[in-house]
């Protein structure tokens, strides 16, 4: 076999199939924007959607013999060998490439595991010999490969344009390429950043000035894109909120839903909307501990790009963007490069996640005063600018520690040296209203010994305060039936997805087809499982199993016979079959009695 990557564009493609793996290859060459033909005399709903919103060509009927020859590229993906072997011989006979569905007899080329970010694709493949192989190597490298890879190509593909137009030498351009290349990319952690701007600077020879982060021209004209006439860009800076999804504001997600672009942080991933059009441009840029893919200065410059392009851009970030978020400087920099910008405020975490750890942030008699504060002032070199001794002596106070897991230890000495009762109730709370949520509930004294104990880690906050003491009695969330699950469900099934949130499950509502937003939102966190209603889901479905979120092998609960029949055929391991249609209460009763 001989590994190709061919372009698809605007060239004529045949699907012959309509059930899920026919949905996924036809959606797969859609996002290469070829001209896609499904023949099917009963395609399944998503097809038609496509099909209605004029993204492919249906046509209802069987496969004509010979039509293959009038195509670019051929798929074969029916219940029937007979009919797929005939869309094969009718390709081959006339050197058309032609694939078949788990055949590999019937193909003329296979199609690789594909690890996609952005730009960058990863592509792996045994020539049909050992299918199961290339599944496993590629979840593998989906895992490995984190998403700031895509904004790093970006910036490897304007540093390239730079070298270039300084008119070096060959050899010149490669010792260049070299340092960007070793100075971005850590291969032990395969872990990659993008470059700040004095970094090019001093690896191209030229001063800091000289390179315009903007990638524009000073009219704002960028060469290869339409014209949009006098229109601007348009920044919205969106808090996210603590990790909850439903935390979004109702604002927040109206301005996601009208966005070009959307630029946003590793916690604020699992906020996006699924149902996002693919067309709109995703731009990862977060932050976790001891990784900066992309400095502060190159988000900043990336707003600006955009922004100038005339697009409407969603800045989304964790929690409320002025509460430790970095949304000031944001907000400072689009000011000063005249960029039209709003704020949209969300839900911070530091008030939220306690309400869901059943801790009220204040409390009549109890606590009247809240400070908010980075636990990173206690560690500072250059001095903390918070008032330990002062907080200390306060007995009505909470307060509430972001970045704090590290810290925590420099937190409690300062406190307790400055005369805090080391009897006061603490606790920490790890990915808060989220399903991964963990907390620990302990006194001032001993909970540097209780979260380690624990394992919480970042991100996670502490809090200090009297209103700890009610963390049990009012643990609303650990009550709900469905509390720490994160379950997938194909479709549309909006009654189905209520009721399992009201039970506590955060429910991952993917799209058919999928979307882009839809793969980082289910991507974003390990789901515990998902729910499917037949077949064609399972398909479907299959082909998105074995990424970041799905760790382990997550129980997979199958409405009906027939659904849990083809996950087995497709080597599901947990599989619970549950009887077909049976209601929403039911349902969230068997996942509960699952966990007992």
């Amino acid at each position: 076999m001989y590994p190709v990557m061919l372009d698809v564009r605007r060239r004529r493609c045949l699907v012959v199939g309509g059930g899920g793996i026919a949905l996924r290859k036809a959606q797969g060459l859609i996002e290469e924007e070829a001209l896609v033909t499904v023949v099917a005399p009963e395609p399944v709903a998503p097809l038609a959607r496509l099909a209605d919103e004029g993204r492919l060509r249906l046509e209802r009927r069987r496969y004509e013999p010979g039509e293959a020859a009038g195509y670019a590229l051929v798929f074969a993906a029916t219940d029937d060998r007979s009919v797929n072997r005939t869309v094969f011989t009718d390709a081959d006979r006339v050197g058309v490439w032609a694939n078949v569905a788990d055949d590999p007899e019937l193909c003329s080329f296979h199609l690789p595991g594909r690890v996609r970010r952005g730009p960058l694709q990863i592509a792996i493949a045994s020539g049909g010999e050992a299918p199961f192989a290339v599944r496993r190597l590629r979840q593998a490298l989906d895992r490995r490969f984190g998403p700031e890879w895509a904004e790093w190509l970006a910036a490897a593909a304007r540093f390239r344009d730079r070298v270039r137009e300084l008119g070096r030498p060959p050899a010149e351009q490669e010792a260049v390429f070299d340092r960007f290349f070793d100075a971005t990319v850590d291969l032990e952690a395969w872990r990659a950043r993008v470059p700040t701007a004095a970094e090019e600077a001093g690896w191209l020879g030229a001063p800091v000035d000289h390179l315009d982060r903007s990638g524009e021209a000073g009219n704002g004209a960028v060469e290869g894109w339409p014209d949009r006439g006098d229109r601007r860009g348009f920044v919205s800076l969106v808090g996210a909120g603590p990790g909850c999804p439903g935390l979004l504001t109702i604002r927040g997600r109206q301005r996601l839903l009208e966005a070009e672009a959307v630029v946003y942080d590793r916690l604020a991933a699992p906020a996006l909307p699924c149902e996002l059009e693919p067309a709109v441009e995703l731009h990862p840029v977060g932050k976790e501990a001891g990784l900066h893919p992309m400095p502060q200065e190159e988000i900043n410059a990336l707003l600006v790009r955009l922004a100038r392009r005339g697009l409407r851009v969603v800045r989304l970030k964790g929690g409320d963007p002025y509460v430790f978020g970095r949304g000031g400087e944001e907000a400072e920099v689009l000011e000063g490069a005249g960029i039209a910008f709003e704020v949209v405020p969300g839900v911070t975490s530091g008030v939220a996640a306690m309400a869901w750890a059943g801790i009220p942030v204040t409390h009549r008699r109890e606590a009247v005063r809240l400070t908010l504060l980075t636990a990173h002032e206690a560690v500072k070199s250059d001095g903390p600018q918070v008032r330990w001794d002062l907080l200390a002596q306060d007995e009505h106070a909470t307060i509430v520690g972001y970045m704090g897991v590290t810290a925590l230890p420099e937190v409690v000495r300062r406190l307790l040296e400055a005369g805090m009762s080391p009897a006061t109730p603490a606790a920490m709370v790890e990915r808060g209203t989220t399903a991964g949520q963990k907390k620990v509930v302990s006194t001032l004294a001993e909970l540097v010994a209780a979260v380690a104990e624990a394992g919480l880690a970042p991100p996670a906050l502490f809090v200090i305060s009297p209103t700890v003491r009610h963390a049990t009695a009012l643990d609303w969330f650990a009550r709900l039936p469905l509390a720490g699950e994160r379950l997938v469900v194909p479709g549309s099934a909006g009654p189905l997805i209520r009721r399992l949130e009201e039970a506590g499950a955060e429910v991952v509502p993917l799209p058919l087809p999928m979307t882009p937003a839809a793969r980082v939102v289910l991507n974003a966190a390990p789901v515990t499982g998902c729910v499917v209603a037949g077949p064609d889901e399972v398909d479907w479905l299959d082909g998105e199993r074995g990424g970041p979120g799905w760790a382990g092998e997550p129980l997979s609960w199958c409405l009906g016979t027939s659904a849990a029949e083809r996950a087995r055929q497709r080597g599901w391991q947990r599989v619970r079959e549950l009887a077909g249609g049976i209601g929403c209460d039911e349902l969230v009763a068997g996942i509960a009695s699952s966990r007992r």
